[in-house]
């Protein structure tokens, strides 16, 4: 009989040790779930005040970019640039043609500073033709497109400049 009694107070203690375990993993998971969803709501809460904080930058960015805009004092006055310079001589007669833009500062529409010529391209008469005053005027608008300031005015059309161009060195080259 104490046989079978010590197998069953050990069957017993075995079994309560099983059940103890049982209940401290289940004890143990659903702390592990709680800390969980505590966290999942914190980076919600993180979330929304970072959002709410990026939307409050943007719109102060915003408002200070307009009110900027439009307190400006000074714009920049761009327009096309033409530089036709040519030595005449009995055996030869050589031009050199230069494209460009000139910009000038101007504050309260005073002009500021001196006006700075900037020469995209130089071509020679006897290489001047549609073509390259096309790729040269190209070239211009490409560069004045990625300036990306409101204060930028420009001042003359492109393609009305590229065809004065083209007329006024036709009519040197007839008249030398």
């Amino acid at each position: 009989m104490t046989q079978d009694m010590f197998i069953g107070i050990l069957g017993a203690t075995f079994i309560w040790i099983i059940v103890l375990l049982i209940f401290f993993t289940n004890q143990k998971h659903k702390r592990t779930i709680a800390i969980k969803a505590k966290e999942m709501e914190f980076e919600k809460e993180k979330n929304q005040i970072l959002e709410r904080i990026r939307t409050e930058k943007q719109s102060e960015f915003e408002k200070g970019y307009i009110s900027g805009t439009e307190k400006s004092d000074f714009i920049i006055h761009v327009e096309p640039y033409k530089n036709i310079d040519g030595k005449k001589s009995y055996f030869q007669n050589s031009q050199m043609v230069e494209i460009g833009y000139v910009y000038r500062l101007f504050v309260k529409g005073v002009p500021s500073l001196d006006p700075h010529i900037q020469i995209v391209e130089r071509i020679k008469l006897s290489e001047l033709n549609e073509k390259n005053v096309d790729s040269a005027i190209g070239k211009l608008e490409l560069i004045l497109d990625k300036i990306p300031s409101p204060h930028l005015r420009l001042a003359s059309n492109l393609k009305e400049f590229g065809k004065g161009l083209l007329k006024n060195t036709k009519a040197k080259r007839i008249n030398s």
